[in-house]
């Protein structure tokens, strides 16, 4: 059974444009700035003046503000400070004419994101204002990769589970929740849920320039249960001559755009997996308890362990567990303990004939059997695992 078109089409929710704030402080350049703003489109742009952010600051509500001075003098400093007051952390770029090593400094001391001199060129301005938007989306939009350790351990299935799970606990404080298939080579998650995407993505990987918030809201659908789903059934991608490049550009935006965004990361490698867990908070490997699954596994976690930058939370699902009366399993805790070390593993109950009707369905776990012994065990984890991570130094 197909979800139809205009279903998907009712469940599509648009994504919001980053909004930038242009403050009109009184130069005379500030048109100049504003037809260069106003030219980049993947952005929503808002010009104000100071009086009117002094007199109503909670009016806006922007991701990134742009603020065109003369010189840093103590009416400039003023003004700064009080955008700072206003908008807290959120990045501000200064545009202004040439500053000494003096200026500077104090530009420093209200932790200015970035300054750029006039004439500005638009590439980048662009670049400062992506990077400030994502350096402040990266604190509180959390992204979870999931990997299946080998074909068949069940990574979609908890990933597509974590998705719902996230989407159903968060509804009420309005968080979104994205889940990204990244195994174009079977499209899995859009198969679980019979929600196949017709979308080529060839046109957009001849050009990944393209990329954008439009387009992505392009591509999205929306299940009913309220998380975003960007799956695609085309193996061509997978060999393409970007992939890399299309891949990292569609996560960045639907990152940005999502509180919570899981990705179902297929088992074997690809030139852009390290770089997109590079970037991620979580990583969830999901094996099965047998000695395969458990070496693939292992060759995992030593890959992470070269990954550079911060730290992010590691954690290991065993899935489809059987427990035994005897503890007759053929691989034990202790030995698992052994194995994984440091990195922590929780077990997953198997729960065969809900899983298998879930998919002949074409719906989540949940929408089954919410008292699944999988589900809730999966919802423990999310809660205590990835809701409230806590990574080692």
């Amino acid at each position: 059974m197909n979800v139809p078109n205009t279903l998907i089409e009712s469940h599509r929710t648009t994504l919001r444009k980053s909004q930038v704030l242009v403050i009109d402080t009184g130069q005379e350049g500030f048109k100049d700035v504003m037809e260069v703003i106003n030219s980049i489109d993947q952005f929503q742009s808002q010009k104000v003046t100071v009086a009117e952010v002094h007199r109503s600051p909670r009016s806006y509500e922007p991701d990134m503000v742009v603020v065109d001075i003369a010189k840093v003098t103590s009416s400039d400093i003023e003004i700064l400070s009080g955008i700072r007051a206003s908008f807290g952390d959120v990045p501000v770029v200064i545009v202004s004419e040439a500053l000494d090593d003096v200026e500077v400094r104090k530009l420093l001391k209200l932790k200015i994101h970035d300054w750029l001199r006039k004439p500005i060129a638009d590439d980048e301005l662009l670049l400062a204002i992506q990077s400030g938007i994502r350096a402040a989306k990266s604190t509180s939009n959390r992204v979870h990769a999931v990997i299946s350790a080998v074909g068949g351990a069940g990574g979609t299935t908890v990933a597509l589970a974590l998705a719902d799970v996230f989407a159903r606990k968060f509804r009420k404080n309005k968080s979104s929740v994205g889940l990204f298939d990244l195994d174009f080579s079977t499209g899995g998650c859009g198969a679980f849920l019979n929600m196949s995407n017709g979308f080529n993505l060839d046109s957009v990987a001849a050009n990944p320039s393209r990329v954008d918030s439009e387009f992505v809201n392009l591509i999205q659908q929306r299940h009913e249960n309220g998380f975003a789903l960007y799956s695609f059934k085309q193996p061509d991608i997978v060999t393409h001559l970007n992939c890399y490049e299309l891949v990292l550009r569609m996560l960045d935006v639907v990152t940005m755009h999502q509180s919570h965004t899981f990705l179902d990361i297929p088992y074997y490698d690809t030139d852009w997996r390290q770089d997109v867990l590079h970037a991620v908070n979580t990583i969830t490997v999901v094996t099965e308890l047998n000695l395969p699954s458990i070496k693939q596994t292992l060759d995992i976690l030593a890959s992470l362990e070269e990954l550079q930058g911060e730290k992010r939370a590691v954690n290991v699902l065993v899935n489809k567990h059987v427990s035994s009366w005897f503890g007759g399993q053929s691989i034990s805790k202790k030995k698992l303990k052994e194995l994984f070390g440091e990195t922590p593993f929780h077990f997953i109950p198997a729960d065969p004939n809900s899983v298998q009707e879930a998919m002949d369905r074409g719906v989540v776990l949940n929408d089954v059997n919410s008292s699944s012994k999988f589900l809730n065990a999966l919802a423990k984890f999310a809660g205590t695992a990835l809701i409230r991570a806590k990574v080692s130094a």
